[in-house]
């Protein structure tokens, strides 16, 4: 499956250019099955032998990244979690991922959509699930915004400076990345929580 990904990405890159960017990027921000950290580090290494212009890439794929995740936004505001508990196994999405999807984003809100995007699993659920929670589309577009222009920003960037040894780097940085973000998003919750009981207190 994962060959057939790689080849439909190689024929839509090299026949349409930054448009074959922005259609593979917003599959990836629809939350499908696609190796999205794997193929933005691709198109840096394309940048890196200038076949693309690297802000430009990086513009592209966020903008992408960003309608796939408006639409997933729209099916979970607009269908709930029933959608994704009934549908969910045939885009290879557990019910545990659902659920630890659903946690994180109930105990760390927009959080998630920032730095939750660099996270496995997570990443592909957290717009259906900010639409579930019934997130106002102002504050979902903002952030998801940002949280996607970090997430395609490093894994470019990534490509770009390893050049033709990104595809080795690419599991050693997942490897050490998915603790150090767990360690931010926790970090960034308890000061969020520190903040708000020291404006209660200070309110009494």
């Amino acid at each position: 499956m994962l060959t057939n990904i790689w080849e439909t990405i190689l024929f839509i890159t090299g026949e349409l250019g930054y448009w074959g960017v922005l259609m593979t990027l917003i599959i990836e921000g629809m939350g499908l099955p696609f190796p999205g950290d794997a193929v933005l580090a691709f198109y840096g290494f394309l940048a890196s032998d200038y076949r693309f212009t690297l802000l430009a890439v990086i513009l592209v794929a966020t903008v992408g990244s960003w309608l796939g995740s408006i639409v997933a936004f729209y099916l979970g505001k607009r269908f709930g979690l029933p959608l994704l508990y009934r549908y969910g196994k045939f885009l290879l999405i557990s019910e545990r991922s659902i659920e630890v999807t659903s946690r994180f984003s109930g105990k760390y809100g927009v959080l998630v959509l920032l730095f939750g995007r660099m996270l496995p699993g997570i990443r592909t659920l957290s717009s259906y699930i900010a639409g579930i929670g019934n997130l106002s589309w102002p504050v979902f577009l903002i952030y998801s915004f940002a949280g996607l222009w970090l997430f395609c920003t490093f894994w470019i960037s990534v490509g770009f400076f390893l050049g033709e040894n990104w595809n080795t780097f690419v599991l050693i940085i997942k490897e050490y990345l998915v603790r150090i973000l767990i360690g931010v998003i926790l970090l960034g919750g308890s000061l969020l929580l520190w903040r708000k009981t020291s404006f209660m207190t200070r309110g009494r």
